[in-house]
């Protein structure tokens, strides 16, 4: 209602206006005030009765569509100027003049004004309504492509986390089937680790991190499991603040990490290996890392596949450039250092 009083206010005052430059500005307050009569008794019940109509010939040809609009402003156009020269003529706006020549000059300026303004307005919602449909159409397809993103993200990283459990699965049972002879009271022990160690796979299905202090107690059984197996070749010391503990990690993330070095340095080699796991926060960013005394080796050579290669392309759909996985020479051997951030990339994704 208040944009009505608004444009037919407008329409009075410019038509007052340009009735003054023509005849001049004596009269312009009676011009002015029969104009707002007129527009505000048409425009009012235009702005009625067109959107139903329009939205009751949207569906038709355009030449049908338009003549009807047409057709309907003159059909309000003409009792509309009746009752508004009415209003006038009640309030002294005609002077002395004849009323039915008031009448017949008010119904022609109306008919005009009425047309022209009526199918400009017309026309202008009718692109505003295109432009909307098309934008929202527009909107519906980046939902339903950001939608097929996500399923094909999670599709990806499913398929990746699946290569992932039977790698330590695997290694697992090998290490407690050498002493299932030898040592059965023994390996009933790891067999407990070893539950422990698929609990903690099966939890972690569906979930694309897991709090650190989980993955810590992952890697402690894994490395119960093979210290049984390797004996004094394994030797492994572990340093996460316990305030770190909260920190959200992909699952099997640092234990991919500790196996690649209990498989290449210490079960490979006669006198075994050394392992440090260490956790420290820099800034916003975790920093997770694994040392051994071993060779190192060359990200750019891991082939595909591998633990690491499939644990970077995990760290890659979760947090995009956000995580890194670096490698370096220090102290004498080889350090893995995992960079994640304190949040999930694809969880932010609208």
């Amino acid at each position: 209602m208040l944009r009505i009083l608004a444009t037919t206010t407008v329409g009075a005052a410019l038509f007052a206006l340009l009735v003054g430059f023509m005849v001049g500005w004596a009269s312009v307050l009676t011009h002015f005030s029969v104009s707002l009569i007129y527009s505000t008794v048409i425009g009012a019940s235009s702005a009625l009765i067109l959107p139903s109509v329009a939205h009751r010939l949207a569906a038709r040809s355009p030449v049908v569509r338009w003549l009807g609009i047409a057709a309907s402003l003159v059909a309000i156009a003409v009792p509309g100027s009746l009752v508004a020269g009415s209003i006038a003529a009640v309030l002294g706006l005609f002077g002395a003049g004849s009323f039915w020549a008031a009448q017949r000059a008010g119904l022609g300026v109306s008919l005009v004004l009425s047309l022209s303004i009526g199918m400009g307005i017309a026309i202008y919602e009718r692109a505003r309504a295109r432009l909307d449909d098309a934008r929202e159409r527009l909107r519906v397809r980046e939902l339903e492509a950001e939608r097929a993103r996500r399923l094909a993200t999670d599709a990806r990283l499913a398929s990746l986390e699946s290569r992932l459990h039977p790698h330590f699965l695997f290694n697992s049972i090998a290490a407690i089937a050498g002493h299932v002879r030898e040592e059965p009271e023994r390996a009933e022990r790891l067999l407990v680790e070893f539950a422990d160690l698929l609990r903690a796979s099966l939890d972690s299905t569906g979930q694309h991190t897991v709090p650190l202090r989980d993955e810590i107690t992952a890697v402690q059984a894994y490395l119960e499991i093979e210290q049984a197996r390797l004996g004094e070749r394994l030797r492994s010391k572990l340093d996460v603040p316990d305030e770190l503990g909260a920190w959200p990690v992909p699952p099997f993330a640092l234990h991919t990490l500790v196996q690649n070095s209990v498989k290449h340095v210490a079960a490979a080699r006669p006198r075994g290996g050394e392992i440090r796991i260490e956790a420290w926060r820099v800034g916003d960013r975790l920093a997770v890392s694994v040392w051994d005394d071993g060779p190192g080796f060359d990200f750019a050579i891991v082939p595909p596949g591998h633990g690491l290669e499939t644990l970077r392309a995990r760290l890659g759909v979760l947090f995009g450039a956000d995580a890194a996985l670096e490698t370096a020479r220090d102290h004498g051997g080889a350090r893995v250092t995992m960079s994640l951030p304190a949040h999930l990339a694809i969880a932010e994704r609208p």
